[in-house]
Formats: C-alpha cells, sequence, structure tokens
C-alpha cells in the first residue's frame, strides 16, 4: 500500500495491489486507486474473464476521470487494456 494524505493539495492519493497465491508464487490480481472521494479498481484477465473495473464501485461505469485527473484506456490487443491517470495535468511542472 501506498499512501500521500497531502496529494494534490491534500485531497489524498491511496494505492493497493491485491495479490493472488497460487501453489508456491503470486500475482497482482487487482489494483486499487483512491484520488479524493474517487475510487477507480483494476482487475486483470484471465482466459474465463476479461479484463474489468469498477469505479466508484460502480461496475465499468463512465471512466473519463478520478479525482479529477483525466483518465485514459487504451487497448492493448485482445482483452488487454491500459489505463493512463494523468497526475500532470492538474499540477504541470511540478
Amino acid at each position: 500500500m501506498m499512501s500521500d494524505p497531502s496529494f494534490a493539495d491534500d485531497i489524498g492519493l491511496d494505492v493497493h495491489l491485491r495479490t493472488k497465491l497460487v501453489r508456491f508464487w503470486s500475482y497482482i490480481k487487482t489494483a486499487a486507486i483512491r484520488i479524493g472521494n474517487d475510487i477507480l479498481e483494476i482487475e486483470g484477465w484471465s482466459d474465463a474473464n476479461p479484463a474489468r473495473y469498477w469505479i466508484n464501485y460502480e461496475y465499468q461505469g463512465e471512466l473519463n476521470e478520478i479525482g479529477g485527473f483525466p483518465v485514459t484506456t487504451t487497448p492493448r490487443g485482445g482483452k488487454e487494456r491500459k489505463y493512463t491517470i494523468d497526475l500532470g495535468s492538474k499540477y504541470p511542472g511540478q
């Protein structure tokens, strides 16, 4: 977990990585990001489940921004998606 309560003029930032144990190894199954009052949770895909996300607990909800920062989703072929949160958009040059 990473937490910065003073991020972006004290709106705060938290990042959680949730792992899944498989026999003798583990992998990151989900990532949860909170900026201000908004929460984005992204879960990786498998052969059985496509990639999916929740924004403020709404499954596959409209995802344009989180905490006032723009979010872009880019397909990367097949089931893969790349999610980018532009943290520099609100405070350029910092």
